[in-house]
């Protein structure tokens, strides 16, 4: 996923970049590169939406990790002491 979000992002990288160029060196095709353009602002904003949700999903990962590791750490500290009664 992580992969998609930077190709999705350098795409539209290179749209808007071509789009910004075209807009000031007054191309004739200027209608159709700010057009580019736009779906390369889209796809910037996709790519990193993408990353951001993955990077969300790794740290509710560790979350639900390091929770699990507490619960059974403390389960097995009442357990002991029940044990030791």
């Amino acid at each position: 996923m992580k992969k998609i979000a930077i190709v999705l992002a350098s795409a539209g990288l290179i749209l808007a970049i071509l789009a910004q160029y075209a807009l000031t060196n007054d191309w004739m095709w200027f209608k159709v590169f700010h057009t580019l353009g736009f779906i390369g602002y889209i796809l910037i904003i996709s790519g990193l939406a993408c990353f951001f949700l993955w990077l969300i999903h790794q740290f509710s990962r560790d979350e639900k990790n390091r929770i699990k590791r507490y619960y059974h750490r403390q389960h097995d500290e009442s357990e002991v002491n029940t044990a030791q009664r």
